[in-house]
């Protein structure tokens, strides 16, 4: 990707000019009043980034819901549903169990739902449609908004931005050139500022940048590895297998997936990257299949996003590992206190 965006850097850099310019018309009649904003009389809390995928907001949705629930609130979730094979609202869980599987949820908004198991999650185009939906039917007091920091229809009371530590200063330039989906002076419409991804608790190459156009309160965060076994009965917790795997996953940074598989000690002898959603159809199936069987191995390890979406014949043939991503704070506290004051 880097090297195709620097043989056409002559062409991206006027698409990116004019990228910006629809940004900042777009927030401008915002800011004027011009485009009408919903507001609600319930706590909204969105979860976004200014970059392109990848910022570990999935395992952060996880968290707010859990903390939320923790302080005796019902948490409610509403999502696009990237890459969903529908259209309109659709209801993901009830509060009660999934009701659609996760081709028409769309993979994260499914792993949320599959992992939290008593949360409702909507996924509609219409954020407005989808939060009324989750107030009126499902005793949802709280609503956490899933990638909407550029969704600026919906008032919110918290609005969190996401930074991946791993995302490199080339990539901070506007779309198509960059990763960034509007400027870093917008930053300022946050409230917080959470890094991701800072293992050692490294801040992001862009800090300083960051800091020039924010001036909140930023919090350093990690993602914590646990490595779980598949079987029919779901996944658990196991050590490393004294084995090799085959490695596969379709996410954002699947740098950062094998980082983590050999930080827990796998010994990886074959692997395959697909684009980030990947649609794990029949022929998709069969050409990892065979792959698999061509490095000579049983066993095989992914995400807990693509394990959601792998057929049961794939499960049967061959042994399941799935590295599990749990966020990690580098001083909880001030999360914490962030959402209770905001639930009192």
């Amino acid at each position: 990707m880097h090297f195709f965006r620097q043989f056409l850097f002559p062409f991206l850099i006027p698409m990116s000019w004019l990228y910006g310019f629809t940004i900042l018309l777009r927030n401008q009649l915002y800011n004027l009043g011009w485009i009408k904003i919903t507001s609600f009389d319930k706590p909204i809390i969105s979860v976004g980034n200014i970059t392109l995928g990848g910022s570990g907001k999935t395992p952060l949705v996880i968290y707010i819901a859990q903390l939320i629930l923790k302080n005796g609130k019902n948490p409610g979730i509403i999502s696009r549903g990237y890459g969903r094979k529908s259209n309109g609202i659709q209801i993901v869980h009830d509060g009660k169990e999934l009701l659609i599987d996760v081709d028409v949820a769309g993979d994260e908004p499914y792993l949320m739902a599959q992992v939290l198991e008593k949360v409702p999650v909507v996924v509609c185009e219409n954020r407005s449609r989808g939060i009324r939906q989750l107030l009126d039917y499902y005793s949802v007091n709280v609503v956490i908004m899933d990638d909407a920091f550029q969704h600026r229809k919906v008032n919110r009371d918290l609005n969190i931005v996401t930074i991946s530590a791993n995302e490199k200063h080339g990539n901070y330039w506007l779309i198509p050139k960059g990763n960034l989906r509007e400027p870093l002076k917008n930053m300022k419409r946050a409230n917080l500022v959470i890094y991701t991804k800072t293992e050692n608790y490294n801040t992001p190459d862009i800090h300083t940048k960051i800091q020039q156009n924010y001036k909140g309160t930023i919090i350093n965060s990690s993602l914590e590895v646990v490595l779980m076994q598949y079987n029919t009965s779901g996944y658990h917790k196991t050590p490393a297998p004294n084995k090799p795997l085959f490695a596969f996953c379709g996410i954002a940074e699947p740098d950062s997936f094998i980082n983590y598989a050999l930080k827990l000690g796998l010994k990886i002898e074959g692997r395959k990257w697909f684009r980030d959603h990947q649609d794990y159809n029949k022929t998709v199936i069969k050409q990892l299949s065979e792959q698999i069987r061509k490095s000579s191995s049983k066993y095989v390890v992914t995400t807990e996003k693509d394990l959601i979406k792998l057929p049961d014949s794939f499960l049967a043939e061959f042994e399941v590992y799935v590295i599990k991503i749990n966020v990690v704070f580098e001083n909880e506290s001030i999360i914490k206190n962030i959402i209770q004051l905001l639930l009192n």
